[in-house]
């Protein structure tokens, strides 16, 4: 990063000035300057485990949310407002200006920076499956799914999971989505889809959570793998609207503090999450935007 570290604990009314003063840079002024100004955000959340959601006690949690006050509190920002939403109308939500950042664990991809601003990335995921006691398929990957003609796969409506399964060659027919990861177990257990296709922590959240004996993680799982050979990560980010670059810009700076002084790692930790799921140095939201 080319700002300077101590550039982060510039006062709020600094940071807004200095935005201010940029040219093309108004709205994103007003964001973060109203944000700076009362001291909290809102953001929206699909109230899905480990990424974002609402405890029975109203407590605002996951690893994405507590990202964000770690970020935003040396600026004043104390208080998450949530919105809870549909994954897929996220995107929407953020637009219509119902919150200021999705904090969800949206995946980047160029399709997704075509309709917002994405930060660099937070954190990053393999996938895997989960399927019926003993995975009577037999599948160990999406490709041995997309061989065997009788096997349907279930995930989320506007996922990253979609695309990826519709790039390996999954035929829509055979490809059935659900609103939610909870849905999709649902179909899992009435023989609706033979496996369900998720990011990994969020499936062992999932499971965890459901403690039913019916049903597994499938391993071993063989991850996809880029034209390269290197495993095909999903990179979760900030979402923010296209105009408040300057607020993007903000959080990219405190992201790489974060990275860099161990604290992103504590809090991501908090929530099952490993070493192995920090974001690869050198990989950017420009470099993922470009596909």
């Amino acid at each position: 990063m080319s700002l300077k570290l101590a550039a982060i604990f510039r006062p709020a009314a600094l940071v807004a000035a200095a935005l201010a003063a940029a040219p093309g840079a108004a709205v994103a002024q007003d964001t973060l300057a109203r944000i700076t100004g009362e001291g909290s955000v809102r953001i929206g959340i699909a109230n899905e485990r480990p990424y974002g959601y609402v405890e029975t006690d109203g407590t605002v949690a996951g690893a994405i949310p507590d990202i964000v006050r770690a970020a935003l509190a040396p600026h004043g920002v104390t208080e998450l407002e949530p919105q809870i939403v549909d994954f897929n109308a996220l995107i929407p939500g953020l637009n219509a200006d119902r919150f200021d950042i999705i904090a969800a664990g949206m995946y980047i991809n160029p399709q997704r920076c075509e309709a917002i601003a994405f930060t660099n990335p937070l954190t990053r995921a393999g996938y895997g499956f989960a399927a019926k006691a003993g995975n009577p398929t037999g599948v160990h990957s999406v490709a041995e799914a997309v061989a065997n003609p009788e096997v349907t796969v279930g995930t989320q409506t506007g996922s990253a999971q979609v695309e990826a399964l519709a790039s390996a060659g999954l035929p829509a027919d055979r490809t059935v989505l659900f609103a939610n990861a909870t849905e999709a177990l649902a179909g899992l257990r009435a023989d609706r889809v033979d496996v369900i296709f998720f990011p990994g922590l969020e499936l062992g959240a999932l499971l965890a959570t459901a403690n039913d004996p019916s049903v597994e993680r499938v391993t071993p799982f063989e991850q996809a793998r880029t034209e390269s050979g290197e495993p095909a990560y999903g990179y979760a980010a900030f979402g923010v609207r296209k105009g408040d670059e300057g607020l993007r810009d903000l959080l990219n700076t405190e992201i790489a503090r974060l990275i860099e002084s161990g604290e992103l790692l504590e809090i991501i930790s908090r929530y099952g999450y490993g070493e192995d799921e920090l974001p690869t140095p050198g990989v950017t939201a420009e470099s993922l935007c470009a596909g």
